[in-house]
């Protein structure tokens, strides 16, 4: 089942990640402007909480992280 962000992580690319299987996908992307520390621990940290170890808004939290260190992060 897939797990729904209360509120949707907006990228300047112009995507709206709104789901952990979003974020995933979009984490995996060899697109990602910026590959940094919080990019990989973001990664890390949502496949955790798809797997029951870490919470929903943890890792809306971290995709959050990658996206600003990234620069892809909408204001």
């Amino acid at each position: 089942m897939t797990k729904h962000f209360d509120t949707p992580v907006r990228l300047t690319d112009g995507r709206s990640l709104a789901s952990l299987d979003d974020a995933i996908a979009a984490l995996s992307d060899t697109g990602w402007p910026q590959r940094g520390p919080r990019h990989d621990e973001a990664l890390d940290i949502c496949l955790k909480v798809r797997d029951g170890h870490r919470s929903l808004s943890e890792g809306r939290m971290a995709l959050e992280m990658a996206a600003q260190e990234a620069g892809n992060l909408q204001p």
